[in-house]
C-alpha cells in the first residue's frame, strides 16, 4: 500500500486527501495538521458570526462536480434556516458557518483506516531514492511514497523599520488571525492596524464587537481599502479581445469596458467579475517582464476591485470612517518606539512626504500572509529550500512549481513525487486562494498522484 503525506490540515490538505480517498481504497494518507483545526485552517477558524465570506454561498461548495453541496448541507441545519430569507446563493454568510460545513465534509473518513490525521508538525522531509521520509516533531518519523505540501498561510512580516525592537513588546500582535489582541484591551486607548486589506477589515469588527471607544489608526503605503460587493449583472464576456494582448493592451480593453458599463449604468463589478475566471490564463501567459510591472503597479488596485467585501461589511467600516472613529493613512511606517505609557509610531505621508506621528496603546499586524518563502523561518521551509527539493519562485511568492502543482527545484527540474497547492503556488497562477481554485487544484493533484502509483 502506497502512503501519500499531506502536509497541512487546512481546506487544501483536508480537501486533497478526500479526493485521494475517493479515487483509491489502496492508499494510506497521512495529514500533519499543526495547531489549527482540522479543516479549518487560519480561514475558516474564526469563532466571530461577523467574519463573513467574500464569495457568495453559491459558489462555495467544496466539489466542483456538486455544486450545491454547500447549499444543500445548510439546508440540513434547523439553526441556520433564517439565512434562507433571501436568496441564499447569494448571501455571504459566516466564516464559522463554513468551516462547520468543512468538518462535515471530513468526518465520513475520519472512521476510514485508510486515513491518519497526526496533529503535530513536519520539520524535516528527506529523499530516499524514490519515496521520502517525513521527520515530525514528538512522532514517530514516516515513510511516504508522495507528499503534498499544502502549508497554507504564514504569520505576516513586520514592517521594515530602521529600529525593530518593538516587534519584541508585548503591545505588538503578529499574528492578526487569533483574537490576543482583544484581551486585556484598553477600550479607551488607540490602536493601530497596519494593513488595509480584509484580514484589517475582520480586526475592525472584533473591535467594535467589543465595544472598542478608541481611534482606529489604519495605515498601509498606498491606504487601499477593498471595495464593497454591489449588485451585479452578466456582462459579456470580452476574454476573446484579450486572449493575445499584452499587459498594455489588456489594460486598454478593460477601460474601454468598463467606460462601456459605465454609459450603459453597469456596475464596474460586473466588468470584472466576466474577467475573474480568465485571471490564471491571462498571469500565466504574461512574461516576466509583465508579471513584475504588474506587480509593481497593478496588484493593490486588482485587490480592491477583485477581493470585495460583502455590502453590510463595507457599510459598518464606513460607518466608523464617517464617524471620524476610523482613520486610514496611506504612508509608509519610519520608526515605532515604546515608552511607559504608549506607542509613537512615525508615518511618512504618501501625500506630502510630510511626517504623521500617532500616539496609541497597541499595534497589530494585518499585512496578509508572507508569501516569500526566503523570509518565512519555518524550521520545515527552512529544511526543504536547503535541501533543494524546493525553491523559492523568482517573483517571491511562493515557491517554483508547474501550473498543475508538481513542485520544482532551484534548477527549474521536477522534484519527483512532490506537489503543491494553494497559496505555495501565488507566483506560478496568481489567483490561487479562492474555494473554487482550491477545489481544482485538490482533485487535480488527486489524480496526478493516482495515475503514478
Amino acid at each position: 500500500m502506497k502512503t501519500i503525506a499531506i502536509i497541512g490540515g487546512g481546506f487544501s490538505g483536508t480537501l486533497t486527501a478526500i479526493r485521494l480517498l475517493q479515487k483509491s481504497k489502496d492508499i494510506a494518507v497521512k495529514i500533519i495538521n499543526d495547531k489549527l483545526p482540522l479543516a479549518k485552517g487560519v480561514a475558516y477558524h474564526t469563532t466571530d458570526l461577523q467574519h463573513l465570506l467574500n464569495v457568495p454561498a453559491g459558489k462555495m461548495s467544496a466539489f466542483k462536480n456538486e455544486p450545491n453541496h454547500f447549499i444543500n448541507w445548510l439546508k440540513t441545519k434547523k439553526e441556520y434556516a433564517h439565512y434562507f430569507n433571501k436568496k441564499i446563493e447569494t448571501e455571504f454568510l459566516p466564516r464559522m458557518i463554513y468551516g462547520e460545513y468543512l468538518l462535515f465534509v471530513i468526518s465520513p473518513y475520519l472512521e476510514n483506516s485508510q486515513l491518519e490525521i497526526i496533529h503535530s508538525k513536519a520539520i524535516e522531509i528527506k529523499r530516499n531514492e524514490n519515496a521520502f521520509s517525513v521527520r515530525i516533531k514528538n512522532s514517530p518519523t514516516i515513510e511516504a511514497d508522495k507528499v503534498v505540501l499544502a502549508f497554507g498561510n504564514f504569520q505576516p512580516a513586520p514592517p521594515k523599520i530602521a529600529d525593530p525592537s518593538f516587534f519584541n513588546s508585548s503591545n505588538y500582535f503578529n499574528n492578526p488571525w487569533e483574537d490576543s489582541y482583544l484581551k486585556n484591551l484598553d477600550s479607551s486607548k488607540n490602536i493601530l492596524l497596519i494593513g488595509t486589506g480584509l484580514t484589517m477589515v475582520d480586526c475592525v469588527l472584533s473591535l467594535k464587537k467589543t465595544g472598542f471607544k478608541g481611534h482606529i489608526y489604519i495605515t498601509s503605503p498606498r491606504g487601499y481599502m477593498p471595495a464593497s460587493h454591489e449588485e451585479t449583472v452578466a456582462y459579456p464576456d470580452f476574454y476573446n479581445e484579450i486572449e493575445n494582448s499584452d499587459l498594455a493592451g489588456i489594460l486598454k480593453t478593460i477601460r474601454k469596458h468598463l467606460k462601456n458599463a459605465e454609459a450603459k449604468h453597469i456596475s464596474w463589478q460586473s466588468v470584472i467579475d466576466t474577467l475573474r475566471p480568465y485571471a490564471q490564463k491571462i498571469w500565466i501567459r504574461f512574461s516576466q517582464k509583465e508579471k513584475l510591472q504588474f506587480i509593481s503597479h497593478l496588484r493593490h488596485i486588482w485587490g480592491v476591485a477583485r477581493h470585495r467585501l460583502p455590502k453590510e461589511t463595507y457599510k459598518e467600516v464606513m460607518v466608523l470612517k464617517e464617524k471620524a472613529q476610523l482613520e486610514i493613512i496611506p504612508g509608509r511606517i519610519t520608526s515605532i518606539t515604546e515608552n511607559l505609557n504608549s506607542i509613537n509610531v512615525s508615518i511618512q505621508s504618501r501625500k506630502n512626504k510630510s511626517t504623521i506621528n500617532l500616539e496609541v496603546a497597541s499595534v497589530l499586524n494585518c499585512t496578509g500572509p508572507l508569501i516569500n518563502y526566503l523570509e518565512i523561518k519555518d524550521e520545515l521551509i527552512v529544511d526543504l529550500i536547503s535541501s533543494n527539493l524546493i525553491a523559492s519562485n523568482p517573483l517571491k511568492m511562493g515557491i517554483k512549481a508547474t501550473t498543475d502543482g508538481k513542485v520544482l527545484t532551484e534548477d527549474n527540474n521536477i522534484s519527483p513525487g512532490m506537489f503543491a497547492i494553494g497559496s505555495l503556488l501565488r507566483g506560478v497562477l496568481w489567483e490561487t486562494t479562492a474555494v473554487p481554485e482550491l477545489s481544482l487544484q485538490a482533485e487535480s493533484i488527486a489524480e496526478q498522484i493516482i495515475q503514478t502509483i
